[in-house]
């Protein structure tokens, strides 16, 4: 369905990728995990069209990410759902008003469709009743939830997700994590980074571990933490599950 091959992108003389690549089949679900500092959010980045690479190419079901094509960058930019670490909602917008207005001005959809879908979204990740509150009368999970509601109202093929839990409490990081969990279950196909390694064990069909900009390792789920044949993933897991 998507393919990044050979990404690399530099900032400032730093090699944040070296020859990346991915392909993720409909439905699946891929986590990308690694030390900080590894290239997990700018590759996920390039994927998505928000960072331009200095080398390599983004497929889209066959079709080129091409920034310098404007109408079909744009075109399959929208068809890729991004939810942000940061929430990156409206601080000034109601909840319905944030899930909304990329309907009204992208999709062309009229007020009323888009409040339809808005509505059917914010009832699946459970916050109808916020729907007249404001970003800011909202907890960390909360806004996360509605950000996950408002990447969906645009109708993704696939949904990328950068970190998603990173700036939440830990006691608001389970809601989130069983919002996507069950986006996973309906068979919505998923890029995660995440260093939630618990949910990745359990949700993701293949694990890709990141160093330096390079992917390292790439397994199902299972085999990559029960028997990961790198040196530098048994040494990161051994670190992320010391107790």
């Amino acid at each position: 369905m998507i393919k990044a091959e050979h990404i690399s992108k530099h900032f400032s003389g730093l090699h944040a990728l070296n020859d990346a690549s991915l392909e993720v089949n409909k439905g699946e679900v891929v986590c990308l995990i690694g030390p900080s500092g590894s290239g997990k959010s700018t590759f996920l980045r390039c994927i998505h069209g928000l960072e331009t690479p200095d080398g390599g190419l983004v497929y889209l079901e066959g079709e080129a990410l091409n920034p310098k094509n404007k109408e079909s960058f744009r075109r399959l930019r929208n068809r890729m759902g991004f939810v942000f670490q940061h929430f990156n909602l409206f601080p000034n917008m109601t909840v319905l008003d944030n899930c909304t207005l990329a309907q009204i001005s992208v999709l062309q959809k009229t007020p009323e469709e888009a409040e339809k879908t808005a509505m059917l979204y914010l009832g699946k990740v459970g916050l109808l009743d916020k729907k007249d509150s404001y970003p800011n009368q909202l907890s960390g999970g909360q806004k996360q939830r509605v950000a996950i509601a408002r990447a969906l109202c645009m109708n993704p093929d696939i949904m990328l997700f950068d970190e998603p839990t990173s700036a939440l409490d830990p006691e608001m990081i389970k809601e989130v994590l069983e919002v996507m969990q069950d986006l996973a279950a309906q068979g919505m196909t998923m890029i995660v980074v995440t260093h939630e390694m618990g949910f990745a064990r359990k949700v993701a069909d293949r694990v890709v571990f990141l160093e330096a900009g390079r992917v390292i390792e790439e397994a199902d789920s299972e085999t990559f933490f029960s028997n990961p044949k790198t040196d530098r993933a048994r040494e990161f897991l051994g670190k992320v599950f010391y107790n």
